[in-house]
């Protein structure tokens, strides 16, 4: 009777596969905004600056990111007013609202201010979205100057 035959030995051979996502963006208004011709008289000036958008195509997980806000001191030469930022509502598509943080309102400074947040410890992941359309109100102080007071306000997301 014969035996049968046996494998003389064995080799693994390793598999391995990339999955590439796409990019974290963030778009915003590009055309310049007014918060109207007021009074010195009056105490403040708001006015909405326009949708941002955070767009979230890198299908990673978790899916998590921060949106800022800064901006250039509202000023009309030496003479300066403080500016706030407020998201309002913000929509999502892709993560439930319960999984976002807002910080908001706050005041405009140069130093980046995280406003949206989604929750790093999301466990679902993937794409994306996040729109929210901001008010920015400036206070005017009794004393103020007249003139016309610039800004530019900076978003950011990473």
């Amino acid at each position: 009777m014969a035996l049968p035959a046996s494998a003389a030995g064995s080799g693994d051979t390793a598999v391995t596969l990339e999955l590439t996502g796409g990019t974290l963006d963030i778009t915003v208004p590009t055309l310049p905004v007014s918060l109207g011709i007021k009074p010195v008289t009056d105490s403040s000036a708001s006015g909405p600056l326009g949708p941002v958008t955070v767009t979230d195509n890198r299908s990673a997980d978790p899916a998590a990111w921060a949106a800022s806000v800064s901006a250039t001191p509202l000023q009309n030469g030496t003479h300066v007013l403080s500016a706030s930022y407020d998201t309002g509502v913000v929509s999502s598509t892709g993560i439930p609202i319960s999984q976002w943080t807002i910080n908001t309102p706050v005041t405009l400074t140069p130093n980046p201010q995280q406003i949206v947040t989604l929750n790093p410890t999301w466990p679902g992941g993937g794409n994306n979205t996040a729109t929210w359309d901001p008010t920015i109100t400036a206070t005017i102080p009794p004393n103020a100057t007249a003139g016309t007071y610039s800004s530019v306000v900076t978003h950011s997301v990473i």
